[in-house]
């Protein structure tokens, strides 16, 4: 297997063009519709996908690659080196209020998270890690992260979990210290990692959960799926991802529910 070092090296390399490239042009020239209305893709999204995909095919000519947009290799198992690419997550804010996105990357050997890494292009950081080496975000290592219960945080559940489940997840919200929607899944991951928030529910494609979980899996962020099974980064699932005491508290009010 390539060395942590290596990957990291590479991944922020590319995470870096990225973001001189949205920061320095932020606009876009056509926007499309895909599963639904509120499902976005700009020709951005493809053109910083495709460069990302090409460098890395470059650089790690034997790794799978599974990305948003599909212009990876479509593995179908996760044995050996596997990247996962979100060139744009949050394309409906990147496309109408023009903050709060990320570009984000993971890295997985054999089914385990090994390396993430998640770029706040308007806030000019990156934040990186995996197990072996730590969290950092702009090279500044992130402690641990504290335990707090329930009541004592704010979360995130996804906007269409609660327009489509409202009932099930008010009682959640009304034990916790507030609720909070950003539109994407790396941004809340960033806020995961700075401890502002401890909790986040929602229906994860792989790109979403790779690179957040690989970084915080350092810090004590872990994740489930909401009936407590495995995680499978080969689909889409409900998830639910967050430090232990608020997680486990969390699943037993959605039980009761």
């Amino acid at each position: 297997m390539t060395d942590i070092i290596t990957i990291q090296n590479n991944v922020l390399t590319i995470l870096e063009k990225v973001k001189m490239q949205l920061r320095t042009n932020p606009h876009f020239d056509s926007v499309k519709t895909k599963s639904n209305q509120n499902d976005l893709v700009t020709n951005r999204d493809i053109q910083i996908e495709k460069e990302v995909v090409a460098y890395l095919n470059e650089k790690f000519p034997n790794a799978k690659i599974i990305s948003e947009e599909g212009f990876g290799n479509h593995p179908l198992d996760l044995s050996g080196l596997v990247f996962f690419v979100d060139p744009i997550d949050g394309t409906m804010n990147f496309v109408k209020s023009h903050d709060q996105f990320a570009s984000m990357i993971g890295v997985y050997n054999n089914g385990q998270p090994l390396f993430g890494a998640i770029l706040d292009v308007i806030q000019d950081q990156i934040y990186y890690g995996g197990t072996s080496i730590g969290a950092f975000v702009n090279n500044q290592k992130i402690p641990i992260l504290a335990d707090p219960p329930l009541n004592e945080v704010l979360i995130t559940v996804s906007n269409h979990l609660l327009q489509s489940e409202m009932s099930k997840y008010q009682k959640l919200v009304a034990k916790s210290s507030g609720l909070r929607i950003f539109g994407s899944a790396g941004i809340v991951f960033t806020r995961l990692l700075l401890g502002k928030e401890y909790l986040y529910i929602g229906k994860f494609k792989p790109w979403d959960l790779a690179a957040g979980l690989a970084i915080g899996q350092a810090i004590g962020i872990n994740a489930t799926t909401i009936d407590e099974k495995p995680i499978n980064m080969i689909k889409s699932q409900l998830v639910i991802v967050g430090t232990r005491c608020a997680t486990q508290q969390a699943l037993d009010v959605i039980s009761r529910v």
